[in-house]
């Protein structure tokens, strides 16, 4: 699945991130203390609304990783029970070996048929999951540009490409090679009954003659009719062995699965986010602040322009009355 397909900050250079933040920066790196009140007021609201969207693209990115993560979690489920289910059949095919060669041999060949699907979809599930990290890591650490604050890993078993495809042609190979191995036999069980029945008396008594041997392996060689008494009963305890383990790992996938617990990646994306959230509500107090400071300086010098206006109105009205007043006083004079 791709990525969530916000438009990332591909224009957000380390040099523009400096510039946004200078604002929020002193000498000694500390966000709280700004020493150009003008500068911050003026930079703030851009810077505000870029980090609110990184903010958002954070908490989208880790959405969408645990999203992927559960989806991941099912597809691991489906594979441990068919793992699970190849067990069975692989130790029922030991079980049934001496009494019935041909629903062993058919047993078994389905195990392993079972059991190379299950190893092929871990191997893919793994590989997508390694190259959707690192597409996440790289988004995120373009969101983020400061080096301190870049994401370097994941913790987790990583599988390169190279390597994924080696096991994948490993896996399908060993098991087309056993598949093929219990075909043969299969037929072989129908075309030479006294070679089988050489191979359940070594597999119950645990030895034959020498040349019944040598029949018994290059017809059966690679399977299960091709066991000694010892080496059957000790197949059966390693298939039950893995079996068991298989069991529990299932069980540990179906929990995880119920439990949709956040991954750490994740978690420390949403730490990020929450920080940052953090460092804005700070910011926008000091915004805030300023800006009834700057409010209350703004009426103060209004204040003063009215006084001032209504100073040079009366000093330029005051004239006239003098004028009026010394005509009125010249007049009385007269009388």
């Amino acid at each position: 699945m791709a990525l969530v397909q916000t438009p990332t900050p591909s224009h957000q250079t380390w040099e523009d991130y400096e510039a946004d933040a200078e604002l929020l920066r002193d000498k000694n790196d500390s966000p709280l203390d700004v020493e150009d009140d003008v500068l911050f007021l003026k930079q703030f609201p851009n810077w505000r609304k870029k980090e609110k969207k990184r903010i958002r693209m954070l908490y989208a990115i880790a959405d969408h990783i645990d999203e992927s993560h559960q989806k991941a979690t099912k597809i691991k489920v489906v594979t441990t029970s068919a793992s699970v289910a190849s067990g069975v059949l692989s130790l029922l095919g030991l079980a049934l070996a001496t009494t019935t060669a041909g629903g062993s041999l058919v047993l078994t060949a389905v195990g392993h048929g079972l059991g190379a699907v299950a190893g092929v979809t871990d191997i893919v599930t793994n590989v997508r999951k390694n190259s959707r990290n690192k597409r996440v890591l790289a988004q995120v650490n373009s969101i983020m540009p400061n080096s301190d604050q870049e994401l370097e890993g994941v913790k987790g078993e990583k599988t390169t490409f190279v390597t994924a495809a080696g096991e994948l042609v490993y896996k399908c190979g060993s098991a087309w090679d056993n598949i093929k191995k219990h075909l043969r036999a299969l037929q072989l069980t129908r075309t030479q009954p006294h070679v089988t029945s050489a191979a359940k008396k070594l597999m119950t008594a645990g030895q034959v003659s020498a040349r019944s041997s040598r029949q018994v392996q290059k017809a059966f060689g690679g399977t299960a009719l091709a066991m000694t008494k010892n080496a059957l009963r000790m197949g059966r305890a390693a298939a039950a062995l893995s079996l068991g383990q298989d069991i529990y790992t299932l069980w540990e996938d179906w929990k995880d699965l119920k439990a949709a617990n956040p991954t750490e990646l994740a978690e420390e994306l949403r730490a990020r986010a929450a920080e940052r959230e953090r460092v804005l509500a700070e910011h926008t107090r000091r915004y805030r602040k300023l800006q009834v400071r700057v409010g209350f300086y703004l009426l103060l010098l209004l204040l003063f322009f009215v006084c001032l206006f209504v100073f040079l109105l009366e000093l330029r009205t005051e004239p006239r009355a003098l004028l009026l007043l010394g005509k009125h006083s010249t007049t009385e004079l007269n009388l």
